[in-house]
């Protein structure tokens, strides 16, 4: 006779059960489970019904809303397109004076427009967002043959939906382009302005490096913000930090949403940012030839950057003749009082004189730094412009000094 575990005991006793058990009772047993499963699922069923009527009714409020703001927006265009003043001003709401005062002048505007035979005032919706009781539209306006965009904001009142002033809160999603040379940060309205910047910044950041012999760049960051107060250039403290403002703050040209005024200004700040870094910290002394030479620079890539025809005739025939590389190692060579001589050593020639390159915007920087010398009765600066070892040429220049003063 040994001893028994608590688990064989347990063990019996639910063999004893099994054994025992009526087959009616199970089988009612099993009846009862089916009808709870049975019952569970169909409670189920009914809540996915009920859950999914409310989604379909949500959904077609927003649709019913959405609509409600197209018709809106095509009333509003309608009456500018008819000349219909009252129409239009039923539409505009705001308790800002000035604001209600620059709709009456938009108003006259468009007035003034439709004289040109070919503006179209579609009233197209090219993009339309709500949240809540807040409504954004990017409203399509054609101008000789060429689609613009206007960003126009409403509000859902009890009486329907109404053009308020711009609601910069409501510019969408924030969002990130990011490279290892570059992220960009931006609201979803200005995705194609972003995707216009990524698209070419990188490969103006290749060809200045390529020519001015770079080091590792921090990577660029540019900020796009909606905000009318953002003026396009470095952030105090991060030179490598760039803001623009969104295009979208004023009617834009869809074919072209990186405006060529901005366009350019980008590719000045980063010519000259460029040069800067590989200069290496040496500044050009004012008035040497160094400092033109920086300038000019500068001035070579935002031309090659922005496609913007800039006078730079001396640093594009440089170039031409002897590579985009030389410009790299004129640059490397500047200190800051250098001459024009260190172009020839940037060149591989013997002299100034075997330079073959076009000299006419270095003449005219010569002629007008030589009357800023002479206004300022620099005399010393004024004669180290000529060659003082010919005694004629030294004659030649103190009377030209002495006479215009």
């Amino acid at each position: 006779m040994g001893i028994r575990l608590d688990w064989e005991i347990e063990s019996e006793r639910e063999r004893m059960q099994e054994v025992g058990e009526d087959p009616e009772a199970a089988r009612r047993r099993r009846r009862a489970l089916r009808r709870i499963i049975l019952f569970t699922a169909f409670l189920i069923m009914i809540g996915a019904c009920v859950v999914g009527l409310v989604l379909l009714r949500l959904q077609q409020v927003d649709e019913i809303f959405r609509q409600n703001l197209l018709d809106t927006v095509e009333n509003e265009v309608a009456a500018l397109r008819v000349g219909d003043r009252t129409a239009y001003s039923s539409i505009q709401r705001s308790d800002s004076e000035a604001w209600m005062q620059s709709q009456q002048t938009l108003y006259d505007d468009y007035q003034t427009l439709k004289q040109q035979p070919n503006l179209i005032l579609s009233g197209h919706a090219l993009d339309v967002e709500i949240d809540g009781p807040r409504g954004r539209v990017l409203v399509e306006e054609i101008l000789n043959g060429v689609q613009y965009a206007r960003v126009w904001f409403y509000w859902r009142f009890d009486d329907g939906w109404r053009h308020v002033p711009p609601d910069y809160t409501f510019w969408g999603d924030q969002r990130l382009l990011e490279s290892d040379q570059m992220a960009i940060r931006y609201w979803a309205v200005d995705e194609p302005f972003a995707q216009a910047l990524a698209s070419t910044l990188p490969a103006w950041l290749n060809a200045g490096c390529a020519a001015l012999i770079c080091a590792d760049l921090p990577q660029l960051v540019v900020d796009i913000q909606p905000d009318e107060s953002v003026e396009t250039g470095w952030l105090a403290d991060e030179p490598w930090h760039l803001r623009l403002a969104s295009p979208f703050l004023r009617p834009v040209r869809m074919d072209q949403i990186w405006q060529p005024e901005s366009r350019l200004a980008v590719a000045e700040l980063l010519a000259k940012q460029l040069v800067s870094t590989a200069a290496n910290g040496v500044e050009p002394v004012y008035p040497a030839d160094a400092y033109y030479l920086r300038q000019v620079i500068a001035s070579w890539l935002t031309k090659r950057f922005s496609g913007v025809e800039i006078n730079t005739y001396s640093l594009d025939s440089f170039a031409t003749r002897y590579g985009d590389a030389a410009v790299g190692r004129l640059l490397a060579a500047l200190t800051p009082d250098a001459n024009v001589a260190v172009m020839a050593e940037a060149a591989g020639v013997a002299s100034v004189a075997d330079l073959e390159i076009d000299w006419r915007d270095m003449l005219t920087w010569r002629l007008t730094l030589e009357q800023e010398l002479i206004a300022a009765r620099d005399d010393a600066h004024f004669l180290a412009l000529y060659d003082l070892t010919d005694p004629a040429v030294s004659d030649a220049a103190l009377a030209r000094f002495v006479s215009v003063s």
